[in-house]
């Protein structure tokens, strides 16, 4: 890394090499453990020490390549070792040409040395066919899912901006920062989906967490409660689901959140040039119609409840009601 980066390492530090010792363990009688591995080395150069340049931290998007490297440097080094350790992890399937030939592999192209990865590799094939076989196996037992959940990441976090203590740096310059927090929030939300007290008793729950364009990531949950939701009401919906504005008299929380976050536009009339509009209209379908009552399409899809009862938030001094 000092060779690769030679901006943010001037004095030719050296990096992860093998053979570090651990210095708050007595390496004495032990037979593993014993040496620093890379992924913990550079764990412990990514954290933030006050008063302490770090420059994997502190220098924009030449930092954030540093990480990409470092961490394309641990997969590197993984493979390696899958590759090495063949034996320990798996059975030969073709150990000579006579077996492949049994095998019915004809082609030369398809001799030589395989190398599997175990579905202990995040990111494998092995490791994304087993979780979608979990995933089949509870639909299977439990059916649909009745819940869909979207949690998303805001860099505007307290414990995000307060986490940033170098001038002028933003959110995406401490993706550390941002995917730590992120990762405590998102358990804190499954643990209350879990404990019943949202949705009620729940049978199981899957969620899977992707990184948008911008580097923020968000995860998709689903989960099986263990009341009947297999003819659902508009009544049932309206207990979970809400497309109004709330009332900012009775939460105002509610409120200030719906109106920083969850409200769409202006666009239309109001803003041709806003990044919804296509051929002149809004592509997300915006503003929606108003109505008295929850209700089906003849497609199935739900069109949620959205009464005129005067309640609007002002965006771009444009006032937007529950449409």
């Amino acid at each position: 890394m000092p060779l690769q980066y030679p901006l943010l390492f001037p004095y030719g530090e050296r990096g992860f090499q093998l053979g570090i010792h651990y210095s708050n363990r007595n390496p004495i009688g032990a037979t593993t453990g014993r040496h620093m591995t890379m992924q913990e080395y550079y764990c412990y150069q990514f954290h933030y020490r006050k008063n302490q340049p770090n420059p994997y931290l502190c220098y924009g998007l030449l930092s954030s390549q540093a990480k990409v490297d470092a961490r394309a440097a641990i997969e590197e080094s993984r493979l390696h070792y899958i590759a090495q350790n063949q034996r320990n992890l798996r059975m030969e399937s073709i150990q000579g040409i006579a077996d492949a030939v049994s095998r019915g592999c004809i082609n030369g192209d398809e001799m030589g040395k395989r190398v599997v990865l175990p579905a202990s590799h995040v990111g494998g094939r092995r490791y994304m066919i087993q979780n979608y076989h979990d995933g089949l196996a509870i639909c299977g037992k439990y059916g649909p899912p009745d819940f869909f959940v979207t949690f998303t990441c805001n860099p505007s976090w307290p414990e995000i901006t307060e986490s940033i203590f170098q001038h002028g740096q933003t959110a995406p310059d401490r993706s550390d920062v941002v995917t730590r927090v992120f990762h405590l929030k998102l358990h804190e939300l499954l643990q209350d989906i879990r404990s019943g007290t949202i949705f009620g008793p729940l049978l199981a729950v899957l969620h899977t967490v992707e990184f948008q364009k911008r580097g923020l990531p968000h995860a998709h949950i689903i989960f099986w409660v263990s009341t009947d939701t297999s003819q659902p009401t508009p009544e049932l919906i309206d207990s979970f689901i809400t497309a109004e504005i709330p009332d900012p008299e009775t939460d105002p929380l509610g409120y200030a959140l719906v109106a920083e976050h969850m409200v769409h536009g202006p666009c239309g009339d109001y803003n041709k040039h806003a990044p919804c509009m296509k051929n002149g209209r809004c592509s997300k379908n915006y503003p929606k119609k108003l109505q008295e009552e929850t209700s089906f399409d003849e497609n199935g899809f739900v069109l949620y409840r959205r009464r005129n009862n005067g309640r609007v938030v002002f965006k771009n001094k444009i006032a937007l009601d529950n449409r």
